[in-house]
């Protein structure tokens, strides 16, 4: 059976549509990689359904084509479909309530550190503050600060007790979506690109940069990052 032609439009960031690719690349499923600009990205934006990226457009082998939104619903979607190992996301129903527990803590610390990597964005007005806020750049730089001090430690040791648990991924002795989830998730506080948050922040967490580096070393991913 010829499988579908899949386009996955984002911009050249990793960010939300990076576990999406990893699916992909994971279960080897061919893909066009579309990366936009943010100035594209004015004239592409009424057009998707719900005004945001990354948006998947599936061709079809009959012609027709289906194309969605909602980054987590394509890696499960990718993973389900295309998965022939059945591990990276399973149609059993106790496996996949482990999977979506520890899919529900990303999304916890996501939420968590959000408020701040929008604030810094200078969407500070949607927290209630005045468009000309002078504040702004301090309250950006204590709340972030405060992340890396008191909420990532907290979640690192939720991390940090669900590897142990296993000895090798979040959900047992393979990886799953969970941990594609998590591995985009946490790359993008080591890459020194957000203001006050240092690229070692995640050193204090041996037992979490272990597991990065097992994914890391993982033939699909180590090939899909180049290392």
């Amino acid at each position: 059976m010829s499988q579908p032609k899949i386009s996955l439009t984002y911009f050249n960031i990793e960010a939300a549509a990076e576990k999406v690719r990893l699916a992909l690349v994971m279960t080897g499923t061919e893909f066009e990689d579309k990366r936009v600009t943010f100035e594209e990205w004015g004239a592409l934006k009424p057009t998707t359904p719900y005004g945001q990226l990354p948006l998947m457009t599936v061709t079809n082998p009959d012609g027709s084509v289906k194309t969605f939104a909602q980054s987590v619903a394509m890696m499960r979607w990718v993973a389900r479909k295309f998965d022939t190992t059945d591990t990276l996301y399973p149609a059993d129903p106790d496996k996949m309530l482990e999977i979506e527990e520890v899919i529900g803590l990303s999304d916890d610390m996501t939420k968590a550190w959000q408020p701040s990597l929008y604030m810094g964005m200078g969407r500070h007005a949607q927290y209630g503050h005045p468009e000309e806020w002078p504040e702004a750049k301090e309250t950006v730089k204590r709340m972030r600060e405060t992340f890396i001090a008191e909420g990532m430690p907290r979640f690192m040791a939720f991390f940090t007790k669900k590897l142990e648990a296993t000895g090798a991924f979040f959900c047992g002795d393979k990886p799953t979506i969970a941990d594609l989830q998590i591995l985009a998730q946490l790359r993008y506080f080591t890459k020194g690109v957000a203001d006050h948050v240092p690229a070692d922040c995640l050193a204090p967490y041996p037992v979490v940069t272990a597991w990065m580096d097992r994914m890391h070393a993982i033939p699909q991913i180590k090939a899909w990052y180049k290392l």
